[in-house]
């Protein structure tokens, strides 16, 4: 210290940070943690349960057969394809289809499976999508008369379309039968 009674500023910050320590409870020693031996860590890995013993207890075994490998989505749609790529279509999707190229109708996926879309745009010389409303697709006969029209001499496949994906266009119900139903 200097005569005067003054403090230099180091001692002046060891002073301020003395107090602080003093008033915050920080001074207290932190519990120390108990230190395991690896022994002990050994003993408690062989005591715990494991992922195997666990999954046999929880797991359940099947009660029903299992999914058949013919899925109802492979049963519910129409395979197209080029040769090298093939596609997925709902059946009743189709809405023209000329005899020269029902060769693309395929009854098993020949090559690469692709999307819609890439399919569509790889193929457009000989395949189109005719984009139809929901009314349409629900089977409505008058506007599935004039689509039909519009579409007999179209020299490619044409294949329906709801916001740009493939959709099922359902058959117009009969009179007698659409006396019992119900609008959904």
């Amino acid at each position: 210290m200097k005569s005067g009674g003054s403090f230099q500023p180091a001692t002046r910050f060891g002073a301020l940070l003395l107090a602080i320590i003093a008033t915050t409870g920080r001074a207290h020693a932190q519990p120390a943690r108990d230190v395991v031996s690896e022994e002990a860590l050994r003993q408690q890995v062989t005591l715990a349960p494991n992922l195997k013993s666990q999954l046999s207890s929880k797991a359940r075994p099947l009660t029903s057969p299992a999914p058949a490998i013919e899925s109802s989505l492979w049963k519910n749609s129409i395979i197209l394809a080029d040769g090298e790529t093939f596609t997925l279509v709902p059946v009743g999707a189709i809405l023209h289809l000329p005899v020269e190229l029902r060769t693309r109708v395929v009854a098993k996926p020949q090559g690469d499976f692709t999307f819609w879309p890439s399919f569509l745009k790889r193929n457009a010389a000989w395949l189109a999508a005719k984009e139809v409303s929901l009314t349409l697709s629900r089977g409505n006969a008058q506007e599935a008369n004039a689509l039909l029209k519009s579409l007999s001499y179209d020299p490619r496949l044409v294949v329906a379309t709801y916001k740009e994906g493939p959709i099922t266009i359902l058959e117009p119900a009969t009179a007698s039968s659409g006396a019992n139903r119900t609008p959904p």
